[in-house]
C-alpha cells in the first residue's frame, strides 16, 4: 500500500510504503504516454530489473545501496530499504568527499559507471554512507565513462558545494587509494578534456 509519495521524477515516482511492517521506498515506473504501449511496457520492464541488478552489483564493489525487498516488472516497481539519515547535499564535509571518492573508484573498478554521480544520492547516517538511484548505470571499461561520472561529481562539488575546503581535492584523493595514482591522473586527464570540449561548443 502507498502511503506518501515522496517524489514525483521524470523517470519514476518515490514513495514511502511499509513493507513487512517496516518502513520502506518503493520506486515506480510510470507508464509513458507518448511512447507506444507495447514499448513502454518493454523498457519500463526493463530499466527496473536494471536498475535492481546494479543495485546488488554495487555491494559486490563493496559500495553500500538500499537492500532491494521486492522486483515487480510487471507494475515496473521496486521496493527497497527505507535509508535513514541525511543527504549529503546537505551535509557534506571533506571526510564525506574522501569517501565518496572511494565509492567512485570501487564502482569503477568493477567497471560500473554509476551515470548520476552527485552528492545528492548518497545518505549518511553515522558511519554508514549509501548510494542510491542507478537507473542510469551501466558496465564500461572505457576511461571516457568513468571520467563522465567523475566530471558530474566535479561540477557539483564545485559549485555547489564551493564552500568545503578542498573537496574535489579529497574527492580524487579518495579515489587515487582504490585505483592508484597514475589511473587516477589519466581519468583526471580525460575528464579536463571533457571540459574543454564542453568550453569549445558553447563558445561555437
Amino acid at each position: 500500500m502507498h502511503l506518501r509519495l515522496l517524489r514525483r521524477g521524470a523517470e519514476a515516482d518515490i514513495f514511502l510504503v511499509e513493507w513487512a511492517g517496516r518502513k520502506a521506498i518503493s520506486k515506480v515506473r510510470a507508464p509513458k504516454p507518448y511512447r507506444h504501449e507495447t514499448l513502454d511496457v518493454v523498457i519500463r520492464r526493463h530499466r527496473t530489473a536494471h536498475e535492481a541488478a546494479f543495485m546488488s552489483a554495487a555491494k559486490g564493489a563493496s559500495v553500500a545501496s538500499p537492500y532491494v525487498y521486492f522486483v515487480d516488472p510487471v507494475r515496473s516497481e521496486i521496493i527497497m530499504e527505507f535509508v535513514k539519515g541525511k543527504n549529503v547535499r546537505d551535509t557534506v564535509s571533506p571526510v564525506l568527499c574522501y569517501r565518496i571518492g572511494r565509492y567512485a573508484g570501487l564502482l569503477h573498478s568493477h567497471n560500473i559507471i554509476h551515470g548520476d554521480l552527485t552528492t545528492s544520492n548518497f545518505i549518511a547516517d553515522g558511519n554508514r554512507l549509501v548510494l542510491l538511484d542507478f537507473g542510469l548505470s551501466h558496465y564500461s571499461e572505457r576511461k571516457e565513462d568513468a571520467a563522465t561520472d567523475i566530471r558530474l561529481i566535479k561540477e557539483t562539488l564545485t559549485s555547489a558545494h564551493v564552500t568545503v575546503r578542498k573537496a574535489f581535492d579529497r574527492f580524487t584523493e579518495g579515489y587515487a587509494s582504490i585505483v592508484g595514482e597514475k589511473r587516477t591522473r589519466k581519468i583526471l586527464e580525460n575528464v579536463e578534456e571533457i571540459e574543454k570540449r564542453g568550453r569549445y561548443a558553447r563558445v561555437t
